[in-house]
């Protein structure tokens, strides 16, 4: 049986993840992608398949890219391969009409339900231009940066793992695991990178998080305080106190009445809180 051919757009940050999956290897044949600003000239060169972009850490650049490719060649089957585990970005990787949303590592099994649709597909030019062009947008997650501006991308596994599990419980020692770092060293480099000891920044950004939450007219501050990590609503008040200067009900109190200047940015100005994107 012919192997499909897809084409491998390579939009990621770290170097630790851009080598190629062998589970699409082993059953695709990849043709790469030289720059990304010349996707569009590939894929009208035809004898391909598919196409396969390939984002560690997505940002809104890449994902603008993708859903340009699918507009323009809407019969072209697009996979969307990420570390990101995020329900938010999976609803508008399939609105965007993507064939798979596929989390690294990608198993074998996981693979055949795409691998099998580009098999079925490959009868048909996936260039072809007889399908009028997508007029649909479905809107980008707001948690997606518009660029990653992390300086060191050794550390943007420990941002991204942040965003992404901060509402559980968070070890040291998974994440500087996932930085392919000792405990020690991963600790050294957050420090010297961010000006925060690690713990320290998932405690500002559980607050940030509150923050969002407690602008909600009904919000519940003892609901909003467990949905961010806290395992006590007291600790919870006095924390952000400390880092708010008001209590979680004055802050709630004053959405209520209009009359808060305090925006999420100004927020995480307060926080000390490093813009990661």
């Amino acid at each position: 049986m012919r192997k499909p051919v897809l084409l491998w757009v390579d939009l990621t940050i770290s170097s630790r993840h851009a080598e190629l999956p062998d589970v699409f290897t082993e059953s695709c044949d990849i043709r790469i992608c030289p720059k990304p600003n010349e996707l569009f000239e590939e894929i009208e060169k035809g004898g391909i398949n598919g196409v396969c972009f390939d984002m560690d850490y997505p940002d809104r650049r890449g994902l603008e890219l993708l859903r340009k490719a699918k507009s323009s060649f809407p019969s072209l089957p697009i996979l969307f391969v990420t570390l990101q585990h995020s329900e938010s970005l999976a609803v508008w990787a399939f609105r965007s009409r993507v064939l798979d949303y596929l989390v690294k590592p990608v198993s074998r099994r996981e693979f055949q339900r795409p691998l099998q649709a580009l098999r079925r597909m490959s009868d048909v030019s996936p260039t072809q231009h007889g399908r009028k062009p997508l007029d649909f947008l479905a809107d980008i997650p707001s948690e997606v940066p518009h660029k990653s501006r992390v300086d060191d991308v050794a550390l943007l596994p420990a941002v991204f793992y942040v965003k992404q599990k901060f509402c559980e419980k968070i070890r040291s020692e998974e994440v500087a695991d996932a930085c392919g770092m000792s405990t020690f060293r991963f600790s050294r480099a957050f420090h010297e990178t961010f000006g925060l000891t690690f713990q320290d920044y998932v405690l500002r950004y559980r607050i940030l998080e509150a923050c969002r939450l407690l602008r909600h007219p009904d919000a519940n501050i003892t609901k909003v305080a467990y949905s961010v990590g806290f395992n006590d609503a007291s600790y919870f008040s006095r924390t952000f106190r400390r880092f708010i200067g008001t209590s979680p009900s004055d802050y709630c109190a004053e959405f209520e009445l209009d009359q808060s200047e305090l925006d999420i940015s100004a927020i995480r100005l307060m926080l000390k809180l490093p813009d990661t994107g």
